[in-house]
């Protein structure tokens, strides 16, 4: 009987948060280990059959120099055969995380590359390089990866977020109504301060209902922060709607979020500019409040970037087409000006997604949901002959990837005869997409972001004092 887990040496916060979006049994019995520090007597635990994932920095120079170099992506590794064992050393740590935001360029086969202020560090890319050298160790052992299922159903998500922003009243109703006849539900993230005269007559659509702000801004303390998020909170609360998620102006992420949303009653925030495309995680583990990533590409920035309207339908569907061929969620915003111009794009995506019964079509409260069912699950298993044993069995599926790479999903009873599961091939890996960035280009758009957010808090100020 052999153990199906990892066993994590020092485990700081990047770390934990990619175990924790994987869903992987933890265990210190296992010999596939995760080194987040130097540790002593490396060398004698691979020598003696053991596994290691680690990065370059925690290694000495007598194991580097036995090690080749490969690359996923944007992210290489080094790896090797040390005695009977075998390790995985990547050139970048995992563990580190950067508050820093940067603008971005993200491809596109169409127009120019539109850009957006988005996290200094691709954690999305990061999680997959990092799962992929994983699952490798399981393979070279010989066993099973087995982790939770990110999904409910299908194996992809779709969901739309919309920023009120400084849209009027009857344009959210109006998009509202016309995505319930599209048969569409979306969260509504609530700019309160512009809406407050209306808020009864938005709350009473079919849609989840957020908060995006009180004055559309974020402040750089704590206090005002948590005024202006506790001021919108309650009008619309004082309204009769509840409201659980919180997304913040312009995705800027403050490093106070996760406490003062706690304390606020939030299960969950919304920020690009701390991670986009990626799973759901805790920013802080020990605060119950996660992150939803998005993709931080709306339609306006496709139209600054010179797409023309058949090029932005392109560039979503290929957006959505990538994600479930990689198995990674698609979750899309906008404001209600511009969607609502562009009703046509919108229904030709939703017609696209509802040609692939595998995508589940849901709305960020769904999705905190789920991740809060899935967390509750403790999985712990192991393996005799051709049979998985689960400690406890759930509803939630799992993901089970044999050491050739094939791989099915199934329920999580407690036994699983891996004879009787249908296994397909993994999916082939798309092509490398290079993204040219100019930075001078990007420098401008900085400046010229800078002067939009000036602009707005001025008309705020006139507007709405």
């Amino acid at each position: 009987m052999q153990l199906i887990a990892v066993n994590i040496i020092e485990g700081k916060p990047g770390w934990m948060r990619i175990l924790y979006q994987e869903g992987i049994p933890i265990d210190p019995k296992s010999d596939i280990w995760i080194v987040d520090r130097k540790i002593i007597g490396i060398k004698k635990f691979l020598e003696s059959g053991g596994f290691i994932l680690t990065s370059l920095k925690y290694i000495d120079g007598e194991i580097k120099r036995k090690l080749n170099q490969s690359k996923i992506g944007d992210f290489g590794y080094f790896s090797g055969e040390i005695g009977k064992g075998y390790i995985i050393a990547l050139s970048f740590d995992p563990g580190y995380y950067s508050y820093k935001r940067k603008r971005k360029s993200f491809y596109s086969d169409f127009g120019r590359y539109p850009d957006e202020a988005v996290s200094y560090i691709d954690t999305g890319s990061i999680r997959r390089t990092v799962i992929d050298c994983l699952r490798q160790l399981f393979s070279r052992k010989g066993i099973p990866y087995i982790h939770k299922w990110y999904y409910p159903e299908g194996k992809s998500l779709f969901a739309l977020r919309v920023d009120t922003d400084f849209s009027t009243a009857r344009e959210v109703i109006n998009l509202q109504d016309s995505l319930q006849n599209m048969e569409l539900g979306a969260t509504f993230f609530l700019n309160v301060l512009a809406l407050k005269n209306d808020i009864n007559n938005i709350l009473e659509g079919n849609h989840c209902i957020g908060i995006h702000c009180y004055n559309h801004t974020v402040y750089a303390d704590r206090k005002r922060n948590f005024e202006n998020i506790k001021r919108a909170k309650e009008i619309v609360e004082d309204a009769g709607k509840s409201s659980k998620g919180f997304a913040a102006p312009y995705g800027i992420w403050h490093k106070e979020f996760p406490m003062l949303l706690e304390e606020l009653g939030f299960s969950y925030s919304s920020e690009f500019s701390y991670s986009y495309d990626d799973m759901p995680f805790k920013p802080y583990l020990e605060r119950d409040v996660l992150q939803i990533p998005i993709h931080p590409i709306c339609l306006e920035s496709l139209y600054m970037s010179k797409h023309t309207k058949q090029e932005v339908k392109n560039y979503f569907i290929s957006i959505i087409d990538l994600n479930y061929h990689l198995r990674e969620p698609t979750i899309i915003y906008g404001h209600p000006t511009t969607l609502l111009n562009n009703l046509d794009i919108l229904k030709e995506i939703i017609e696209h997604l509802k040609k692939n019964d595998d995508i589940w079509i849901t709305d960020m409260d769904e999705i905190d949901d789920w991740w809060r069912e899935r967390e509750k699950y403790n999985l712990s298993c192991t393996i005799k002959n051709n049979n998985i044993l689960l400690k406890e069995s759930s509803l939630l599926p799992l993901e089970i990837i044999l050491p050739d790479g094939k791989r099915a999903i199934c329920n999580a009873e407690k036994y699983i005869d891996i004879s009787k599961l249908n296994f397909i091939s993994a999916p082939s890996l798309p092509p490398h997409r290079v993204t040219h960035s100019n930075k001078l280009w990007l420098f401008i758009r900085e400046l010229e972001s800078r002067f939009y957010m000036y602009r707005n808090r001025l008309y705020e100020m006139s507007k709405f004092a």
